[in-house]
């Protein structure tokens, strides 16, 4: 089974307020890490296994653009 992540669990592990990520997945939904819809539940999770993959395509893409290597 995955572990899920809570708003305040993710706040800390991305260093930013839960306000602040709760205003992103209205504005710009693509800069937080890809939530889980719970059906019959307006909880908000994620996945760790999706954070620390959203976050780690976060530092490859950076370092892509540092480094100007392109997407093969």
């Amino acid at each position: 089974m995955h572990q899920l992540l809570n708003l305040t669990e993710l706040a800390e592990v991305l260093k930013r307020s839960a306000d602040t990520i709760k205003k992103d997945l209205r504005r710009s939904p693509q800069s937080v890490p890809p939530r889980v819809l719970i059906p019959g539940t307006r909880a908000l999770r994620w996945r760790v296994a999706d954070v620390e993959e959203w976050i780690a395509n976060l530092v490859t893409t950076e370092v892509k653009e540092m480094t100007g290597v392109a997407d093969e």
